[in-house]
């Protein structure tokens, strides 16, 4: 009888506590990072870089790490053809949505080099701003499609700029679906 009574107030008690769920608690992906290559065409701004190119075609290697629901950390390495035309980007973007389709906007900072046919080094190549809207999409829990609107302007003799359309496929570990518990 004394154990039929114990039973009945711990039941009790654990039904006065309330939901045991943790329905409340802030979750983060078990992984962070995406990476990927992106491909699609940018147009000169500026005239002195129309003079020499107006369209080049752009290749990338993106990368991504979501710290948190609604931001993420970007950092892209460039191409624009022809030419010997890299560069590097690292900066943050903003994500009002979450679910498979993600709309974003980001901005960084980086550095650029466009080969002129005039000019010494110093005047091709300069640090370099981006801004660009876009969206994600996942097509499986491992791959996802990311279209990007960027534009750059780069600090150096001509201040260079760039604005174009770009489709990137990027990729992520078995566990970007899987949430982890945050109890800070």
């Amino acid at each position: 009888m004394r154990k039929v009574i114990v039973f009945a107030v711990v039941l009790g008690m654990a039904a006065w506590a309330g939901d045991a769920s943790e329905k409340g608690v802030p979750t983060s992906p078990f992984r962070i990072y995406s990476g990927g290559i992106c491909a699609g065409g940018v147009q000169a701004l500026n005239k002195k870089l129309q003079d020499e190119q107006k369209n080049y075609l752009k290749l990338s290697l993106q990368n991504s790490w979501s710290f948190r629901k609604h931001a993420a950390v970007f950092f892209d390495i460039n191409w624009f053809l022809p030419g010997i035309n890299p560069g590097a980007d690292i900066g943050f973007d903003f994500i009002p949505m979450a679910g498979s389709f993600r709309p974003f906007i980001g901005a960084g900072i980086g550095g650029h080099y466009f080969d002129k046919s005039t000019g010494k080094f110093g005047d091709k190549f300069g640090p370099s701003g981006t801004v660009h809207v876009g969206f994600s999409l996942d097509l499986t829990d491992r791959a996802q499609v990311r279209m990007r609107v960027p534009y750059y302007i780069v600090g150096n003799k001509t201040d260079d700029q760039v604005v174009g359309v770009e489709v990137g496929f990027l990729f992520s570990g078995r566990f970007k679906q899987v949430k982890k518990l945050n109890y800070n």
